[in-house]
Order: structure tokens, then C-alpha cells, then sequence
């Protein structure tokens, strides 16, 4: 080996050398500095959760406040409560609307059918007399389907609100024999 290779070795190990321990040096103050933060940083953490209220002081800021605080437990609770009410509100309603239903009068309206009147005409008063709930289209298509839709009788006829469709169709809508 020739001592300029070695001399070039020798010189690049000092220089490394000195440029590691150059920024050892410099930033060994910073690495103080952070420790000291770390320290700052955990008494603060430990400050704020000295200072940080109990659940009952929460409970008390949020109330005064306005707000409603109540456990997973409670709110589940009133749930059920609610569902409950709102189960028994539904039957009971259905209750009524049973009663309400059977104390309905039979309505009876006299339909008169003229020259020209179709099945559609029949069905828009029987709607609008609220005889029938079908609508007067869906009415005049049952009609169609029945095959009876050119025996339109002229005339006046009786119908009564406990009537089924089937029996008015019947009644107004006949072969002639």
C-alpha cells in the first residue's frame, strides 16, 4: 500500500470526525432545552387534569346551562318509554277509528244516469259522494274488467255507503236480457 491511500483514509476519518462532533456540540443544548419542555409539558398536562371538573360538576355547568344530561342507561330507558306510549297511542287511536266508523251513518245518494254518461261519469260521482274510494278511473276499469261497461242502464238509482262496488256495479251496469 501506497501512504498516500493511507494518509487520504486517515485524513477523511478526521474530517468526519470533526464534522460529527461540531453538530454533537451544537445541538446538545437544544436536546436540554427539550428535555426541560418535556418536563413543562407533563406538569401542564397534569395541571389540566387537576383542574378538569368531575362528572358531577360537568353535570351541573351543561344543567345550568340548559342542557339535558342523562345517562346511556336513562336515554335508553326513555326510549323505551316512548315506544311504548307510541304503541299504546296507535292502538288506541285504531280503537277510535273503529268506533268512528261503525257510528257513520249509511249514506244513501240517489246516482241519476243520462243519455251519454259513461262509466268514468259513475264513478267521479260515486267519488265525489264518497260512496266509493276508489277514484273514478280505478272505478270505470273495474267496470271494463267486469265486461259490463256497455249495459249502462239509464235511470235513477239508490245506492247506499255499505254497498260493495261489486254490488253498485250490479246495480247500475246490467244485461239486458
Amino acid at each position: 500500500m501506497k501512504p498516500t491511500i493511507i494518509t487520504s483514509f486517515a485524513a477523511g476519518l478526521l474530517l468526519a470526525t470533526s464534522v460529527s462532533g461540531i453538530v454533537y456540540f451544537s445541538t446538545k443544548d437544544d436536546s436540554v432545552k427539550a428535555e426541560e419542555n418535556k418536563v413543562e409539558k407533563v406538569d401542564k398536562v397534569t395541571e389540566d387534569v387537576a383542574n378538569t371538573p368531575t362528572v358531577e360538576e360537568m353535570k351541573e355547568i351543561l344543567t345550568s346551562s340548559g342542557y339535558v344530561v342523562q345517562t346511556s342507561e336513562e336515554a335508553k330507558q326513555k326510549e323505551e318509554e316512548q315506544k311504548q306510549a307510541s304503541e299504546s297511542n296507535t292502538s288506541e287511536e285504531k280503537k277510535e277509528d273503529k268506533e268512528e266508523e261503525q257510528e257513520e251513518e249509511v249514506k244513501t245518494v240517489t246516482v241519476t244516469v243520462s243519455s251519454g254518461m259513461t262509466s268514468y261519469d259513475v264513478g267521479s260521482i260515486l267519488h265525489d259522494e264518497k260512496i266509493i274510494k276508489e277514484t273514478a278511473l280505478e272505478f270505470s276499469q273495474k267496470v271494463d274488467k267486469k265486461g259490463v261497461a256497455e249495459y249502462l242502464k239509464l235511470g235513477s238509482f239508490k245506492i247506499k255507503s255499505d254497498m260493495s262496488t261489486d254490488e253498485i256495479i250490479s246495480k247500475i251496469f246490467k244485461k239486458q236480457s
